[in-house]
């Protein structure tokens, strides 16, 4: 089964670090990559079955240039969305996120191997 992640961070190390870490992971895995938060906007706003994510990272940094309703957009673009959401950043970043965000999974930066695995499983 082909494993499909979106990658939604500008940091461009970010992603082939993580790209590199899901390929060791598993067999099939397509990744996708919003480098912008309007990118992650667009793809996050695509029909039903054009964004069948298993995982979505997604930097906090994003969440923080709209922090007082993100979860509520992301609910009114997508609702399949949030369950496969884990946030990426540093965790002074996060813990000064609203409460709804800090329910969400969270990948500390920098990860290691292990969290990271541990995450993925998870979600």
């Amino acid at each position: 089964m082909e494993i499909k992640i979106l990658i939604a961070d500008d940091d461009m190390e970010v992603h082939q670090l993580m790209a590199d870490i899901l390929e060791i992971n598993f067999r099939d895995v397509k990744v996708e990559r919003a480098l912008t938060l309007q990118s992650f906007w667009a793809k996050a706003a695509a029909p039903a079955g054009e964004n069948p994510w298993h995982i979505v990272f997604l930097c906090v940094d994003y969440i923080k240039e709209e922090p007082d309703r993100f979860l509520e957009r992301l609910n009114e673009t997508n609702p399949d969305v949030q369950p496969k959401v884990v946030i990426t950043g540093f965790a002074q970043d996060f813990e000064s996120c609203a409460e709804d965000i800090r329910q969400l999974p969270f990948l500390a930066k920098p990860f290691s191997l292990d969290a990271f695995e541990d995450i993925v499983k998870r979600v």
